[in-house]
Order: structure tokens, then C-alpha cells, then sequence
């Protein structure tokens, strides 16, 4: 098994899949761009025998071992990156081709390795490049590519990696990220079950990190945990889409005092100024209870929200 190296097309991370991908759809555990892998090129049929000229009369036999020379390469072709976030976009990682930058226009370019240290022009701008000798060209913004490698490893099961994750592994971490939504129960599993465990939990945090990090796919999960963990209501105010407000807000009016003061400070962390419309729904919640921890809460969330979004006014 061998490691296919390429830039991810939405935020040009460097990344690195085993050939066993190929044809899978990934997410790129930095961005969380979908990303598309081609499937693995099948060997090149062989060339076809050249089909014999029809005699001429006229014209005297060619000389024997005489070998037209090649044509020449055709300009390189650049590629465009993809104008949309969060799309799924294919990967060109086709054998015998050769991907760079075009050095007057950082025009993408792709050409056929046969062009190897020849000059073309570049389609986009037209300066004469160099075409370079290696395959896979180095970032150009200097980034460590991502092996992903690790969460290919027959012995490497998703529980593992969550499992390593949770102890601050990054590279299980990034590895856990690579699966996307598909790693979104694993990470469920690994927060509390109940109200009654200690509010402090590192291991239990950066499970949250990477639900946030997977964004949209978690918010039903989370939903789901409510009552049970503190965390899934931080979670949901910290992807804050329209959903997870909404199941934060319906927490206000829970009788259980618990789930009512995770539900202020999960609002407290929201980042959207278009969910500004929570601060009465906090301030109704603050004058109503007689929970101190409630009350402290509520207070809270309004003072952090009011000061998060004063700042971008």
C-alpha cells in the first residue's frame, strides 16, 4: 500500500491518503471540506499497432528504422479551485501526470510527465514554465502535509483513534476528523451520561472540539445527549446553527434547574449575531428562577453575548 499525496482543493492543506482510498469520498480534518478521491487508474492499455499506409506508387519506400519524433507537449492546463466551501470537489491524481504552479500567474497546472523538464507556456497567463520533474510539488505555502495514513490501518479501528484522541493525541485527532459525520456517534460516547459527574472533564472537552469541528452533522446527535451531558449543550452553542438554538432555547423552560443553567451557558457561547434574539428569552429566565446557579448563569450569557457582538458593531 502506498500514500498518494495532494493538496486539498478547498483550503490547499497537504494531505496524504493511502492508494486504498481512492474512489471514497474524505473530509479534510482541517478545513472539513468534502473531498472526492478519482478512482485508482487502471494500467494503460497498450497502444494500438499503427495501421498500414496504403501504397503509393509515386512516392519511394521510407528508410528502414527511421522514427518520427515525438509531437510536442501540449501547454500545461490550469486548474481552477473550487469557488464554493463545504462542496464535494474531485482530486485530479491521475498516474503519469504532473501537477505545479505556474510561476507568473500561480495558475494550478497540470501536464503529462512526458513533459518533464520541458518549457511550455501556461494557458492561463502564458509565461514560459519549466515543467518540474517530481509528480507532487511541495506546498507552496510551506504546510506539513496530513497523513491520513493512520486511520487506514486495519488494526486502527474509529473507537481507537477517538480513544487516543480524547488523551490529546492530534494525529488521532486529525485521523478522527478524516471520518467526518461518521465518527459522531463514536464521539457521543465518549462524554458524560449524567448531570451528577464533575463539571471538569479535559478528556470529555476535546471530544466537544471535534463534534464543533464536524459542525452541522452533530447537532441532532447532540440534541439527543440533552439531560444527560453538560457538554452536549456547550457543543450546540458553539456550532450555533439554527437548530441547536432553538433546542437550546426549549431547554429554558425545562423544570430540571440543571439542564436550565446548561442551557444559559451553552447561549452564552453563541457566535451569531443574527441569535441576539436569545437575550430576552435569558433576561425572562434570570427574573423568573430562584436557582442562584440559574440566576448566575442567565446573567452571564447576556454580559458575554452583549460584549461578543458590541465589539462588531
Amino acid at each position: 500500500m502506498s500514500t498518494v499525496k495532494f493538496n486539498c482543493p478547498h483550503c490547499q492543506q497537504r494531505l496524504g491518503v493511502a492508494d486504498t482510498l481512492l474512489g471514497q469520498k474524505i473530509s479534510c480534518p482541517t478545513c472539513g471540506g468534502h473531498i472526492r478521491l478519482p478512482e485508482n487508474p487502471a494500467a494503460p492499455p497498450a497502444p494500438a499497432a499503427p495501421l498500414a499506409a496504403s501504397p503509393k506508387a509515386a512516392e519511394p519506400p521510407l528508410p528502414q528504422f527511421v522514427v518520427q519524433a515525438p509531437p510536442p507537449p501540449q501547454p500545461a492546463i490550469p486548474v481552477e479551485k473550487p469557488k464554493t466551501f463545504g462542496t464535494t470537489v474531485p482530486v485530479t491524481l491521475m498516474n503519469g501526470d504532473i501537477t505545479f504552479f505556474c510561476p507568473g500567474c500561480s495558475s494550478k497546472l497540470v501536464v503529462t510527465e512526458r513533459a518533464a523538464g520541458k518549457q511550455i507556456p501556461c494557458r492561463a497567463c502564458g509565461t514560459p514554465v519549466t515543467v518540474p520533474s517530481t509528480g507532487i510539488p511541495p506546498d507552496p505555502a510551506g504546510r506539513q502535509t496530513i497523513n491520513l495514513s493512520l486511520r487506514q490501518e486495519g488494526h486502527t479501528s474509529l473507537r481507537e483513534l477517538v480513544a487516543r484522541a480524547r488523551t490529546g493525541d492530534t494525529l488521532a485527532a486529525k485521523a478522527v476528523l478524516a471520518y467526518g459525520a461518521n465518527a459522531v456517534s463514536d464521539l457521543l460516547d465518549g462524554l458524560e451520561n449524567s448531570f451528577d459527574e464533575p463539571k471538569e472533564n479535559r478528556e470529555a472537552d476535546i471530544l466537544v472540539d471535534l463534534l464543533v469541528r464536524i459542525g452541522i452533522a452533530s447537532v441532532k446527535p447532540l440534541i439527543t445527549k440533552l439531560g444527560k451531558s453538560r457538554r452536549a449543550y456547550y457543543a450546540l452553542g458553539r456550532i450555533g446553527n439554527e437548530e441547536a438554538v432553538e433546542a437550546l432555547v426549549r431547554e429554558l423552560a425545562s423544570v430540571n434547574w440543571r439542564r436550565v443553567e446548561a442551557a444559559c451557558i451553552g447561549l452564552g457561547l453563541l457566535d451569531n449575531a443574527a441569535s441576539l434574539y436569545v437575550i430576552p428569552q435569558l433576561e425572562n429566565t434570570r427574573k423568573s428562577t430562584r436557582v442562584g446557579e440559574v440566576y448566575a448563569a442567565a446573567g452571564s450569557a447576556i454580559t458575554a453575548l452583549q460584549r461578543r457582538f458590541a465589539t462588531r458593531v
